[in-house]
């Protein structure tokens, strides 16, 4: 049990520095106080789960894989199996979906550990399909917003980067409430379902103890090591000005709340980044580094089938491992 949560918290530091990387990454050069920015992010992701509620905890926590009491060593290799997953993904510098990392992972250790009849496969679909429809949604929302924001300065002489930089205030505090909503409920759904299967919790239900402690270590994690990623966000595929940040933030504002609404657990880190894309390719005097834009779709691909063979092969030296006793 005390391994479930060790490895459960490592599991939201490695959130933080990837998905807080990735946020961090948009406003750091955009605003004048990006400390502003990060306070307002992290008060919207409290906020999320109270406004929005916790569907895609639910959605994470009892509709992906059927887990009973004494079943908790299959969550241990499903953790292990995305904290390596995401963990190679950082360490190439490229923002991935902890969505498809976590699945991936419990799909894999299922697999080995409980047989096929322990997954929930509509709950797989529906997941998959969730975050596929917020990469198009992403792309085609980014780039029509940055086409009517770039109208609207068209039409007017004033001096809009001000207006930018408020808007972008704004919109953080959005995003924060949107990701606390959706991407930061995978950690609160597992904590609830560790609690329920380990008799420590007579329901499943996440507690307001549950929220603050997994936003204590997500801001840990984003401020230890988000560096990485947010350089890749903010820089590698093409110079972000403010103009641009606020249309990719309002476009992923859009699709993620919505999809929170709806329980669908969908990737922030692919909203952003397919938002982000779909700016840049609307640019007139820059162009994206098309090289980069592919290794980021390339990364986004691999997630889910690495994470399943890296549970796989988990689930199996885990089985063996016990078969020895060792």
């Amino acid at each position: 049990m005390i391994w479930a949560f060790l490895l459960l918290i490592v599991f939201q530091a490695i959130s933080g520095w990837n998905d807080g990387g990735n946020l961090l990454g948009l406003f750091q050069q955009a605003v004048p106080k990006p400390w502003l920015s990060f306070f307002l992010l992290v008060v919207g992701i409290a906020l999320g789960p109270l406004i929005l509620g916790t569907g895609v905890a639910h959605t994470i926590g009892r509709d992906i894989i059927v887990l009973k009491a004494g079943d908790i060593y299959v969550l241990n290799e499903a953790l292990v199996a995305t904290l390596i997953t995401l963990t190679l993904s950082w360490i190439i510098g490229m923002p991935t979906s902890t969505s498809l990392a976590l699945v991936g992972g419990l799909m894999g250790t299922a697999w080995v550990s409980l047989g096929l009849s322990s997954i929930h496969w509509h709950g797989f679909f529906m997941t998959v399909l969730s975050v596929a429809l917020s990469i198009t949604l992403g792309f085609f929302a980014g780039t029509g917003l940055y086409r009517v924001e770039r109208r609207v300065r068209n039409a007017s002489e004033r001096p809009w980067r001000p207006v930018w930089i408020r808007l972008s205030y704004l919109l953080t505090l959005a995003q924060g409430v949107a990701y606390g909503a959706n991407d930061a409920e995978k950690a609160l759904g597992l904590a609830a379902l560790l609690l329920l299967i380990s008799h420590r919790a007579s329901a499943f239900v996440v507690t307001p103890s549950i929220i603050l402690a997994s936003i204590a270590v997500w801001m840990i994690g984003c401020l230890f090591g988000g560096q990485r990623i947010a350089k890749t966000v903010g820089g590698a595929f093409y110079r972000l000005k403010t103009k641009h940040v606020v249309s990719i933030q309002s476009a992923a504002a859009i699709v993620v709340v919505t999809a929170a609404a709806l329980g669908g657990p969908v990737s922030t880190t692919q909203t952003i980044g397919s938002a982000l894309i779909g700016v840049g390719n609307t640019l007139r005097h820059q162009r994206v580094n098309r090289a980069k834009a592919a290794m980021l779709f390339a990364a986004w691909g691999l997630t889910l089938p690495v994470a399943v063979v890296i549970g796989t092969i988990t689930a199996w030296i885990a089985g063996i491992l016990s078969v020895l006793h060792v």
